[in-house]
């Protein structure tokens, strides 16, 4: 996944080279580039994304279901007196409820920290999405946390009813997106990025496609579905397949009017937007797929342990990209005085090297033993700004409530 993003955002930074009048014409590229244009419009571009999404939804539901969990038991403990197997109906009811009231405010003093965290990107790369999603997080966190799955299949389908019906919305932020420039306003370029950077991340975290890719990722997160993918082998060929047969599809004519090879068409803007999300479920389904069940062992090798040490560093790695990404294409040509030409197919590769780079890093971390840096800020920064909250008395035990609604039988005499 990590690899599509990188893949995706390398055109912002590569677009950086030319000068605010050089405008890019597709249809003169060379047939190296053309071809990697068109492929990765048709999967990579606008799938890598909510492929993100839908793992970070997943990725907050697991962990509110493990706080409830650990949460429920406690809360259990404490209204029984460690009799949890003696515990009411309404105690357990009760202790559920105050978990799950724990969940939502973790899933949203997260989504808070997000948001700053993406803010400071946003200052060097204005595409960041750490904000939209820890945007979507502090909304949803109620939503994600009581699992109120039919509101969120109602707003998805109205978000995916909007990016289809309004094209011309849908253009504007394939544009703003792909070109990566913040607009010049006359103000400081902090100012200017600050200001593009929370523009995207309120359009981005809630009327495109990053709120229902995170809600499907999070019902996902319910199912044995990527926990043991070994069980549903040939759906998910079928869905990997064919979401991204389908997700290609859809921008197929996108790219090709890119070339010059054909006038493009109001809807289509539309198709490349909705079928992005089919691509990106591909994308899940073949990487599942890939990874397989859980091992007799317990132990990873091989690329599998390497995806395993990259994935519990996402953040590092993603910030890591634009690091580098900074240095190939701003530093060292600032210090050399010199802005040469790089083709598409040459970010590409550039791409490829950034994300080989991510990945040795968070090999070295996992064979240290060390968390990701950045891991550990939002881990640390969410768990000192957690506040107490009143929490109610539980239900009285069984034998209590039982006591007092019944008259003691004394023996006579």
């Amino acid at each position: 996944m990590l690899l599509l993003i990188a893949v995706a955002n390398v055109p912002i930074w590569a677009s950086s080279l030319a000068s605010s009048e050089e405008t890019v014409d597709y249809s003169t590229a060379d047939s190296v580039d053309s071809v990697w244009l068109v492929l990765r419009t048709m999967l990579v571009d606008r799938r890598s994304f909510p492929l993100f999404a839908m793992l970070f939804g997943f990725g907050l539901m697991v962990m509110i279901n493990r706080r409830v969990a650990s949460g429920t038991r406690t809360y259990l403990e404490q209204a029984t007196g460690g009799q949890e197997q003696e515990a009411s109906p309404a105690q357990v009811a009760w202790a559920r409820e105050q978990a799950t009231i724990d969940a939502r405010r973790l899933v949203r003093r997260r989504g808070w920290w997000m948001i700053l965290f993406g803010a400071v990107h946003g200052v060097f790369f204005t595409g960041d999405i750490i904000g939209a999603y820890g945007l979507a997080a502090v909304i949803f966190a109620g939503w994600l946390a009581h699992k109120h799955r039919k509101r969120a299949i109602v707003l998805s389908s109205a978000i995916a009813l909007l990016v289809a019906v309004v094209p011309f919305f849908a253009s504007q932020m394939s544009t703003s997106t792909e070109s990566g420039q913040a607009p010049d306003m006359g103000v400081p370029w902090v100012v200017s990025n600050l200001l593009f950077w929370m523009s995207f991340t309120v359009v981005g975290g809630l009327v495109t496609l990053v709120v229902p890719s995170m809600f499907i990722g999070a019902r996902l997160a319910d199912t044995d579905l990527l926990a043991h993918p070994e069980r549903h082998r040939r759906l998910l060929v079928g869905v990997g397949l064919g979401g991204l047969g389908l997700g290609a599809l859809g921008a197929l004519r996108l790219a090709l009017g890119d070339l010059g090879l054909g006038e493009p068409a109001s809807f289509d803007q539309s198709a490349y937007e909705l079928t992005g999300l089919a691509g990106a479920c591909g994308w899940l389904a073949l990487l599942a797929l890939y990874a397989g069940g859980p091992r007799p062992d317990g132990e990873l090798r091989g690329l599998r342990w390497l995806a395993s040490a990259v994935g519990r560093r996402s953040m590092t790695a993603y910030l890591s990209q634009t690091l580098l990404f900074g240095l190939v294409f701003v530093i060292i040509p600032w210090l050399v005085g010199s802005t040469p030409r790089v083709g598409e197919a040459g970010a590409g590769l550039i791409a490829v090297g950034v994300w080989a780079a991510t990945v040795v890093l968070c090999a070295a971390l996992e064979r240290a033993g060390h968390a990701g840096p950045f891991e550990t800020a939002l881990r640390t920064a969410v768990a000192r700004s957690q506040r107490q909250r009143s929490i109610p008395l539980p239900p009285s035990p069984p034998q209590e409530a039982s006591a007092a609604a019944s008259p003691v039988n004394q023996p006579a005499g």
